[in-house]
């Protein structure tokens, strides 16, 4: 190897042991393995997946269960409203269960804003965050009752100040604001929040208009955070901004929106991280606000991420430079990933006398991207596919018709799978998007 050139360690969450994967139901409880392999809920795989396409498996339920954890671990501390991340998802299934659930919902755009309308939300359940709003959707926030509306930066607030005096509206508003030190995502050259002392004067400022009801000051500013210590910071970072300024302007904030950025539950919890944990440390942090204030939350990834599973077959292997790769059917333009270990893979089935070794998992684009690198699987893994995890947020809402056919995706509800998007759909899409007949 040349001296200028170093391996790059992995980066994510460590791969599955062998022990983990074998006991996955303590992890994922709806996940467990039988002698048919592995089970969803008790049915095998096996009988839900013919393995002929890959098929992107929401798991409504789970999704459900993510948000009562969360919900119900902040509520032992706080006055809590859990609002989830459409941009997360869009399965309109997953939405109304979460809806029916108690959850509210917080939309960045006027597609997403009709989307959790169409799920049932009413608009006191809506948050809607945005750095910008066409003029269109701006008078559809301000003639809805009861919606939250954060605002980001200076041109922003006078957007929504005039329109809003035009409408003869007064919109409840929240301050977005950067707390913490600059990162690789929420840096200085980001367009995303607003600097401490900015944030202040837009408080101020908001305050003093008799066009705007200035609730509070919303602070997101994390990513896949899966210990204490950052959100804790964050959540005493914007304590003290509003204990600040009830002390100091004289007009007590009465929420504090401490955003989304948390990793998937169950990789949270396999680090060590509960959400009772997650409450606790914000309930010590946020010591100094003032009193009667509502908490708010915006979890995405938290609440979608392991509520859905892709099932994939292994189109080819491969070995290069000594390691040996698994070609999935499934591709990335579904399955983006971010990091070298974004989708931890399992095995469908195994032979109990059968070997495991070190895989790499990879798709068939012809693009450097990696779904997991130096996976545990058995040595005859690619016989009966892979089941790929974490898969439910940022996936399906970002899919493409490039490079690949997209999979099937589907509902998994009462022991079935229903398609929702199958080859007529992929058809129709191609049809739509580029004049194609797909001949199937």
């Amino acid at each position: 190897m040349p001296q200028d050139v170093r391996p790059v360690p992995f980066s994510g969450p460590e791969t599955l042991s062998r022990e983990e994967i074998e006991s996955i139901a303590r992890l994922l409880p709806y996940l467990s393995y039988g002698v048919d392999g592995l089970e969803l809920e008790g049915v095998p795989v096996r009988r839900l997946w013919n393995g002929s396409r890959p098929l992107l498996l929401h798991l409504p339920q789970r999704a459900v269960d993510n948000f009562t954890a969360l919900h119900a671990a902040f509520s032992a501390h706080f006055d809590v409203r859990v609002h989830c991340a459409v941009k997360a998802c869009y399965v309109p299934e997953v939405l109304r269960a979460l809806r029916a659930a108690g959850a509210g919902i917080e939309v960045m755009s006027d597609l997403e804003w009709r989307l959790a309308r169409s799920a049932g939300f009413t608009a006191d359940r809506i948050v809607s965050d945005s750095i910008a709003r066409p003029v269109d959707h701006l008078e559809r926030l301000l003639r809805a009752p009861h919606v939250t509306i954060s605002v980001d930066g200076e041109r922003e607030l006078e957007s929504v100040e005039w329109h809003a005096k035009q409408f003869g509206a007064r919109p409840t508003i929240v301050i977005r604001a950067n707390l913490l030190p600059a990162d690789e995502f929420f840096s200085t050259s980001s367009k995303l929040g607003t600097e401490p002392n900015e944030a202040y004067a837009l408080l101020e400022r908001a305050a003093a208009s008799p066009h705007l009801d200035l609730a509070g000051i919303h602070a997101h500013q994390l990513i896949h955070c899966a210990g204490v210590a950052r959100f804790a910071a964050q959540a005493g970072a914007a304590a003290e901004l509003a204990a600040a300024f009830a002390t100091i302007q004289g007009t007590r904030l009465r929420v504090i929106n401490l955003g989304g950025g948390l990793e998937s539950r169950f990789l949270m919890e396999r680090a060590g991280t509960s959400c009772q944990d997650l409450a606790a440390a914000a309930r010590e942090a946020m010591g100094p606000a003032p009193p009667g204030y509502r908490l708010l939350l915006e979890p995405g990834r938290f609440v979608f991420a392991d509520a859905a599973v892709a099932l994939t077959g292994i189109i080819a292997e491969r070995r290069k430079s000594g390691q040996d790769w698994l070609i999935t059917a499934v591709a990335g333009n579904l399955l983006r990933p971010v990091r070298d270990r974004s989708f931890p893979p399992l095995p469908v089935r195994w032979s109990g006398d059968r070997p495991w070794r070190r895989w790499h998992v990879g798709d068939p684009t012809s693009t450097p991207s990696r779904l997991w690198l130096d996976a545990l699987l058995p040595e005859d893994v690619a016989r009966d596919g892979l089941a790929l995890l974490d898969v439910g947020a940022y996936t399906a809402v970002r899919a493409s018709l490039w490079g690949s056919e997209l999979p099937d995706m589907g509902i998994f509800h009462d022991g079935d799978v229903e398609i929702t998007f199958g080859e007529a759909q992929q058809a129709a899409l191609a049809r739509a998007l580029y004049g194609v007949d797909l001949d199937w």
